[in-house]
């Protein structure tokens, strides 16, 4: 069974994890179990105790008497803070400052300490493995009538160090630090919470740049339409586009579209597995017969090199009775239009 353990720290600035630190662990019903001495960052690993007792030194807080009016709970602590204000030289946002119950004619004990100095010592014992359940001034934890208030508590233990502690102490709630698992659960929560954002964000962002490409592709494929309408399928608007712009550009002399110039350079675009393969080519009424020679590599996927035809406004079919030979027309509307004699 885990025991109180009760501290008498020396002066809170010279407080260090090597600090020897008299102690009494007391039993439940404030009975001395044993005492000694030892530093501070050796004690949780000697004392299996229930909670921590800190006695302050007589110097390290101020214990006061005050009278307020009877007030609702929730402006109890601005009316101490009030009060107080005028008996320390330092401002109220430096102090921890804590208080205990009203009695019935008015009066309260209040106490406070110099807020950096007392927390570092609390982040001091609470590394060194030790749970706090009271931070007690050192009045506070003496016998009443007392005849040395000022001198800190000292070993041998007497009957000083087994007087009945207040139920308030300077170990409030919002002023205790943080365990460490606390510190890193906090920080992961935050980093999952930055990185479902993120990813939150970056879908939204995939989902605008998916509608504007549908968008841009939708614009482009009407604007190919538009300008080429003898296009039967728009597959890929700027590479259709720009076949059609060079095979325009050729026709400002005599040659239309399935002439054989423009059909033989849509051909070469197309047929690409042909190169350096071509025994003989044969024109005639707006089709272009290629007769290849052996040694080439035939085309592994037919659809795919009839969509890249489509693509260039070109009918592909494979002679069914002569080997290795290839008829090439124009697709469509400008098929139907004929060769010019």
């Amino acid at each position: 069974m885990k025991h109180p353990l009760r501290l008498a720290l020396p002066p809170l600035a010279r407080l260090t994890p090597e600090s020897l630190l008299p102690f009494a662990l007391l039993d439940h019903e404030g009975r001395l179990l044993r005492s000694g001495e030892l530093p501070l960052n050796r004690l949780a690993a000697a004392l299996p105790a229930g909670g921590v007792q800190a006695i302050l030194h007589p110097g390290d807080a101020i214990v006061v008497s005050i009278t307020l009016p009877p007030l609702p709970a929730k402006r109890f602590d601005a009316a101490v803070q009030a009060s107080v204000e005028p008996m320390t030289l330092s401002d109220t946002a430096d102090l921890c400052i804590a208080h205990g119950p009203r009695a019935a004619d008015g009066s309260m004990s209040v106490a406070w300490a110099e807020r950096r100095a007392l927390l570092n010592a609390w982040e001091l014992l609470a590394g060194a493995g030790l749970t706090l359940s009271a931070i007690v001034p050192h009045c506070l934890a003496l016998p009443a009538g007392d005849p040395h208030p000022d001198l800190p508590l000292a070993l041998p233990v007497d009957e000083r160090w087994l007087a009945a502690l207040p139920r308030w102490s300077l170990a409030q709630a919002q002023w205790r630090p943080a365990s460490q698992g606390r510190r890193w659960r906090g920080a992961g929560l935050w980093a999952g919470a930055a990185a479902l954002l993120w990813l939150i964000g970056l879908q939204g962002y995939a989902a605008q740049l998916r509608n504007e490409t549908r968008a841009l592709q939708a614009a482009m494929e009407q604007a190919v339409r538009k300008a080429f309408p003898a296009i039967p399928v728009v597959i890929d608007p700027v590479k259709q586009a720009q076949g059609q712009r060079d095979a325009l550009r050729l026709a400002r002399g005599a040659a239309g579209e399935d002439d054989f110039m423009p059909l033989a350079l849509a051909a070469a675009a197309t047929l690409k597995f042909t190169d350096n393969h071509v025994a003989a080519l044969h024109y005639e009424n707006g089709q272009l017969t290629l007769t290849l020679s052996e040694g080439y590599t035939p085309p592994g996927n037919e659809a795919v090199l009839q969509q890249s035809a489509a693509v260039h406004a070109l009918a592909l079919q494979k002679d069914d009775k002569l080997a290795h030979t290839w008829h090439v027309r124009r697709a469509g509307p400008q098929a139907a239009q004929g060769a010019r004699p």
